[in-house]
């Protein structure tokens, strides 16, 4: 009888939340490792999962410290607290596979500054949200993109590959990097727009003066990655080959592709991770999403000033709570 590899979902915010609880429910051998503080709790509610899996509740195990033998420890806190959480957790770590689900594109390098280790990088385009403790709702099914390992660790990546699929389809690729920056070209984008204005995806895109906002950042991110030959991958969620096209068509005809893509009705549940971490009054990982294009178009000269704007705002909104007006999203283009 094959033994079910034993899995340490390592923080309790959205993605934590819904790996540990669709995962228990599949009698996986997990245990969801979060602040001591919150053990207890957790312990005794469990964890209430919505949306998309279906309705229901769970009681997974849950530690302050990833468990003695441990496989995978799956690390899914926001990019600018995971190097703190590897020191944290190291102790504990053993010879566990390390595995990222972060936003942006610097969670592989602070894995292998921080351990020395190549983890497994899983890029998700998925979304769930969290805004009470114990609770999670799947808002929307995204592929799964998971990168390529060195050939000693393919058995691992294996473990993964159908672990995933119980969430999400999956898709491998050995281009992890171009993976990385495909998924951050679209999520900046939406994790922008909700945060800017506090509004649905749906609402944005079918508004004409943000949706004009939403073409000239969209431009403006894919022009940068692609004046800094960064190489870009095709993949479910994320079709650069259609951004291709759309950096030479005219406004009125990306604005309609963005309507298509993100202004269907099943949009209006999406909640991204930025406008949680607004709404729970908690810093957001705007430096890891529109900042990486700040510091790529320093790094090349390349004029990036949506993407600077952004950046700003977004931080200001953090301290405030105050979300923009459609008119002062259409000046930050102009």
């Amino acid at each position: 009888m094959q033994t079910k590899p034993k899995i340490a979902v390592v923080g309790g915010g959205a993605i934590g939340n819904l790996l540990a609880a669709i995962w228990t429910r599949s009698d996986e051998d997990v245990t969801l490792v979060v602040r001591p503080e919150r053990v207890a709790a957790l312990q005794a509610s469990g964890l209430r999962a919505s949306g998309l899996a279906g309705d229901f509740h769970v009681t997974p195990k849950v530690a302050a410290e990833i468990p003695a033998g441990t496989e995978f420890a799956v690390f899914t806190m926001k990019t600018q607290d995971l190097a703190q959480a590897l020191r944290t957790f190291k102790g504990s770590l053993g010879n566990a596979t390390i595995v990222t689900t972060q936003n942006g594109v610097r969670a592989r390098e602070i894995v292998l500054a921080e351990c020395g280790v190549e983890p497994i990088t899983a890029t998700l385009m998925l979304n769930a949200s969290a805004l009470e403790p114990g609770t999670v709702r799947y808002n929307r099914i995204g592929t799964t993109v998971l990168g390529a390992v060195p050939e000693e660790r393919r058995l691992a990546l294996a473990v993964m590959d159908v672990l995933f699929e119980l969430v999400s389809p999956v898709f491998d690729t050995p281009q992890i990097e171009g993976a990385m920056w495909s998924k951050l070209v679209v999520n900046a984008l939406t994790n922008s727009l909700q945060a800017l204005t506090g509004k649905s995806l749906n609402e944005c895109v079918n508004d004409p003066v943000i949706s004009s906002f939403a073409v000239a950042q969209l431009k403006e991110s894919f022009g940068v990655v692609r004046a800094a030959r960064i190489p870009l991958i095709d993949m479910p969620g994320a079709p650069m080959k259609l951004f291709s096209i759309m950096m030479r068509l005219p406004a009125f005809l990306c604005k309609a592709i963005l309507r298509k893509n993100l202004g269907r009705a099943d949009e209006e549940n999406t909640m991204t991770s930025t406008l949680q971490s607004i709404l729970r009054k908690q810093p957001t990982e705007i430096d890891y999403l529109n900042g990486e294009f700040v510091r790529l178009g320093e790094k090349i000269n390349y004029p990036v000033p949506v993407n600077r704007a952004i950046v700003e705002r977004i931080k200001r909104i953090e301290q405030t709570g105050e979300f923009l007006t459609r008119e002062e999203i259409g000046a930050m283009v102009r």
